[in-house]
């Protein structure tokens, strides 16, 4: 019989079905015989089952290894590493050897190689690994953290007001979707020196998608903007005979990004037939982060003029509060470069030159992946913000600034919010 090694996960599962057979009547060998293992196996992994349950599940041992070699520099290092993180400076490896040798003369002394990898394992045994940066910021994480719940203390009881129409409490912000979207790493042979990757033509490419979302999960018109002169022959001609005209707003602009000119298009064509729809008379509420054309004179004018009321999200913020950023843009992304995916699997792998997309193409993507997007996603962008579920009795009492207080933001940047079931709107 093969021999399989388990993890303490399976080892664990093992020994509930142990006993479940020995519920049913089997007997120790009967029962370990059906779930192929040894009875002897049953009754050591019985014995260790406390300390199992607490180590990593997918770990194949209970046993820690040897001591590390920097088990006296383990609580200055990592304390050291903690320290740093918690003020927003980057950490790697190279840089922990440096300070351990700062602290050690012998360590110093060992070749490189063996530094890395003593760094490596004593980083790896306290649960520290490399990740990438999700949000960048000049200023220190924690301040901008408080800056966020400064926001959230004063808009969550404007929101939350009794009679606020959630249809028409909303987030916009603009996003890139680029028409070639070759990844950065890719299958290839071991040990090879130069990993090839073809790019297609032109593929710096993009255009801007303008999204907006409403509290309760609803969606408004996307607008796209191409590059190009917003009265030559792509806007005047090519977009409105796309498929997907009614479905998109579609405009041009030399560097193919939101500018006063495209605000007010947005509030024309995407914003007030929302309001129309949607609105029933109630003020809107209408959130922006400080990008220059969100609060241009023009902008502001034409808002006042459609009775919407315009609240900024503060400078550095956007990544823990602003909807789009929190829990939208991610999911919308990887819809589009998915489908960005089925189209290269039709392309010509032989063509001398890899073309882009074309604006149709993008058009379509963009279409097709707004209107997949579920429902719970767009409601869980605002609670996963910080805005819960603008509970009505929202004050400025302590209990309500401790509810904001117990907002989360350590993931919150360009994650995608698991679709759970709608749960009740009292007024990520």
């Amino acid at each position: 019989m093969t021999r399989k090694r388990y993890n303490i996960g399976q080892k664990l599962k093992l020994l509930d079905e142990f006993e479940t057979l020995r519920q049913q009547g089997y007997s120790r060998r009967k029962a370990a015989a059906s779930l192929g293992v040894q009875p002897i196996q049953i009754r050591k992994r019985t014995h260790n089952r406390p300390v199992m349950q607490q180590c990593p599940r997918k770990k194949k041992s209970i046993c820690k290894g040897r001591l590390s070699a920097l088990k006296h520099l383990e609580q200055p290092l990592i304390g050291w590493c903690l320290d740093q993180r918690a003020e927003g400076i980057p950490v790697t490896y190279a840089l922990l050897q440096i300070r351990a040798g700062q602290l050690d003369e012998e360590f110093r002394q060992r070749p490189e190689k063996s530094q890395y990898h003593m760094i490596r394992a004593l980083c790896r045994a306290n649960e520290i690994v490399l990740r990438c940066v999700t949000h960048q910021s000049q200023r220190r994480p924690q301040d901008v953290a408080d800056e966020a719940l400064e926001f959230l203390v004063v808009e969550r009881p404007i929101v939350g007001a009794p009679g606020v129409n959630l249809d028409v409490v909303l987030n916009m912000d603009q996003t890139p979707v680029f028409l070639s979207m070759q990844p950065k790493r890719t299958l290839n042979l071991r040990g090879e020196t130069t990993v090839n990757g073809r790019n297609t033509s032109n593929s710096t490419n993009r255009v801007t998608a303008s999204l907006a979302v409403s509290a309760s999960g609803l969606k408004l018109k996307p607008m796209l903007i191409f590059k190009g002169t917003p009265n030559g022959h792509i806007a005047r001609r090519e977009l409105p005979a796309l498929p997907q005209r009614n479905e998109l707003v579609m405009v041009c602009q030399e560097a193919a990004w939101q500018d006063d000119n495209n605000m007010a298009k947005w509030i024309d064509l995407c914003l007030v037939p929302y309001l129309q729809e949607y609105g029933q008379g109630a003020a809107a509420i209408l959130y922006l982060d400080a990008f220059t054309a969100h609060f241009s004179a023009s902008t502001k004018a034409k808002l006042q003029t459609q009775g919407v009321q315009l609240r900024a999200i503060p400078p550095g913020c956007t990544g823990l509060v602003q909807p789009i950023d929190v829990g939208v843009g991610k999911p919308f992304k990887d819809r589009v470069r998915q489908k960005w995916i089925e189209w290269m699997m039709r392309q010509d792998a032989e063509a001398p030159v890899m073309t882009n997309a074309s604006r149709a193409d993008c058009a379509a993507w963009v279409a097709e992946s707004w209107r997949n997007l579920p429902q719970s996603i767009l409601k869980n962008s605002w609670r996963k913000s910080g805005f819960s579920w603008f509970p009505a009795d929202v004050d400025d009492s302590e209990d309500a600034d401790a509810e904001i207080a117990d907002v989360d933001f350590a993931d919150a940047e360009d994650a995608e919010v698991a679709d759970v079931p709608d749960v009740a709107v009292a007024a990520e």
